[in-house]
C-alpha cells in the first residue's frame, strides 16, 4: 500500500511538471525569446457577405440616429484599411455631413481600428457626430480584439501619427487580398439617406459640394418627384501635388490648373480612365453659387467616374479584388442597366499627391490581368442575363486592313457596340 501512495505520488508530481512546462512554454518560448499571441477576442453582432468569405460588424459601436437626421441628403461612403483612417479629419472638415465608413480589419487590425475609431470620436466632435463604421475581415483571419486598448494613450495628434504610419499599403495587407468591392459595398449598405457620394478615402470633395448638391436636388424634385432616377452625378476628378493643400473651389482648382501643381487624376498611370469627364470643356463653365449639370457624358468602356447616384445604383462585384477593373465594372453594369452620365459643373474631387506609375505594388499586372479575365469572359455573360437590353459594354472590333482604316470615322476601324454592328460593317466593307 505504502509504494502505491508513494508511485502516486510520483505520478502527480510528473503531470504537475508537465503542466508547468506547458504553462510556461505558452507564454514564453526558451527557443527564440518570443511571447506567444494572446488569446483570440473575438467580436459580437457579425454577418457574413454573399461569399462566406468576409465577416462584418455592421454599424460598429453605433451611437442611434440623431435627432437632426434627414433622409433627403446625400452621404459619402468610403473604404480603407486602418493606414488610412486618419484622412476622415480633413474629409469631415470639408464634407461636414452623414459619412459611411467600412474599414478593413483582419487579424489584430481589429484591435487597433477599435482604439482608433474611440479615440477619433473623443478626438473629433465632426466624426463622432456624422460617421457610422462598419468593419470587414476574412473569415480565415478573424478580426481579434485582444490587443485592442493599446492605442488609447495616445494624443490626438500622436494618434493620426500612428495611423498614416501603420506600415503598408492597401494592396499589401500581410498578403491578404484587399476586397474593395466588398468594403465599398459594406459602406454602401450602412448609408441611410436617399443619395450617396461613395469615393476613396484620400480623395477629397471641394468645399460645399454636399450642401450645394442638396440644393441642386430640391430645385430638380430629385428628393421627391424624381424617385426612379436613373442619373449618375459625375463629380470629375483631380490631383493635387504633395505637400499642398487641397483646392477649395473651383477657381482655386483652375489656378493650380494654370501653375502645374494639379492635373486630372490618373493623368500619367492611365488617362483614359476619366477622359470621358472632358476636362477641357468642364473648366469653360465658370464658378457660381448654384450647381447645374454641365453636359452629359457618353459612356466608354475604360470610364470608372466618381458620381452622386441613388442608393438603389447597382452594388459592386465582390469576386473583383486588388488592383483592376473593381470600379468598370460596376460603371460597365451601370450603363447596361440604362443609367446617363450628367456631369456636374460646380463639383469636383482631389486625390492627395500624384499617382505615379512606379508607385504601384509588385503584383499590379498580374492581379489585373487576372481581373481582366473575370471581367471579360464572367462578368459580362452575367450581364446578359440579368438585363433585357441592346445595350453592351463589348465592342465588337473586326479586323480592318491598315491601309483601309483612313476612311473609317475617327480611323479606328472597329464596331461601337453590338447595338449597330451590322450597319456598321457594312459601312466598313462600302469603305474598303
Amino acid at each position: 500500500m505504502q509504494l502505491s501512495c508513494a508511485k502516486f505520488r510520483n505520478f502527480v508530481l510528473v503531470i504537475i511538471t508537465i503542466q508547468a512546462a506547458a504553462f510556461l512554454a505558452y507564454y514564453s518560448l526558451a527557443s527564440n525569446g518570443k511571447k506567444t499571441p494572446n488569446p483570440i477576442i473575438y467580436m459580437s453582432g457579425e454577418t457574413l457577405d454573399y461569399s462566406g468569405e468576409y465577416r462584418i460588424v455592421r454599424f460598429y459601436k453605433f451611437k442611434g440616429i440623431t435627432s437632426d437626421f434627414n433622409y433627403f441628403d446625400v452621404s459619402l461612403a468610403t473604404q480603407c484599411s486602418i493606414n488610412h483612417l486618419h484622412h476622415l479629419v480633413e474629409l469631415l472638415d470639408r464634407w461636414n455631413g452623414p459619412v459611411s465608413c467600412s474599414v478593413f480589419v483582419p487579424n489584430q487590425d481589429a484591435s487597433f481600428a477599435d482604439d482608433a475609431i474611440n479615440r477619433l470620436r473623443e478626438c473629433y466632435p465632426k466624426i463622432d457626430q456624422h460617421v457610422t463604421f462598419h468593419l470587414v475581415y476574412p473569415s480565415t483571419h478573424i478580426g481579434d480584439l485582444s490587443l485592442a486598448g493599446s492605442w488609447l494613450q495616445f494624443s490626438c495628434a500622436e494618434l493620426l501619427i500612428k495611423l498614416e504610419n501603420y506600415g503598408y499599403q492597401n494592396y499589401d495587407v500581410a498578403g491578404i487580398s484587399f476586397p474593395h468591392n466588398a468594403l465599398r459595398n459594406a459602406a454602401r449598405n450602412g448609408v441611410l439617406t436617399q443619395y450617396v457620394l461613395l469615393v476613396d478615402i484620400d480623395v477629397m470633395p471641394n468645399v460645399g459640394l454636399r450642401t450645394q448638391f442638396i440644393d441642386f436636388a430640391n430645385r430638380h424634385s430629385l428628393f421627391t418627384t424624381s424617385v426612379t432616377d436613373m442619373t449618375a452625378y459625375v463629380v470629375p476628378v483631380f490631383e493635387v501635388l504633395a505637400g499642398l493643400e487641397f483646392p477649395k473651389d473651383k477657381n482655386l482648382l483652375l489656378a493650380g490648373v494654370e501653375n502645374g501643381s494639379v492635373r486630372p487624376f490618373h493623368n500619367e498611370t492611365c488617362w483614359w480612365c476619366h477622359k470621358t469627364e472632358d476636362f477641357d470643356k468642364w473648366k469653360t463653365f465658370p464658378q457660381r453659387d448654384e450647381m447645374n449639370i454641365a453636359f452629359t457624358a457618353e459612356w466608354d468602356k475604360s470610364w470608372e467616374p466618381f458620381y452622386i447616384a441613388r442608393r438603389t445604383v447597382p452594388m459592386f462585384d465582390e469576386r473583383f479584388k486588388q488592383y483592376g477593373f473593381d470600379r468598370i465594372q460596376q460603371i460597365c453594369e451601370m450603363y447596361v442597366a440604362g443609367y446617363t452620365f450628367s456631369v456636374l459643373d460646380n463639383a469636383f474631387l482631389t486625390h492627395h499627391g500624384w499617382k505615379r506609375a512606379g508607385d504601384f505594388y509588385a503584383k499590379k499586372d498580374s492581379d489585373n490581368a487576372q481581373n481582366w479575365i473575370l471581367f471579360n469572359y464572367h462578368f459580362k455573360d452575367n450581364l446578359m442575363l440579368k438585363y433585357s437590353t441592346n445595350r453592351t459594354c463589348s465592342p465588337i472590333k473586326p479586323w480592318i486592313p491598315k491601309n483601309k482604316r483612313g476612311a473609317l470615322v475617327g480611323g479606328q476601324g472597329f464596331v461601337n457596340s453590338r447595338l449597330n454592328a451590322k450597319q456598321q460593317l457594312k459601312m466598313n466593307i462600302k469603305t474598303l
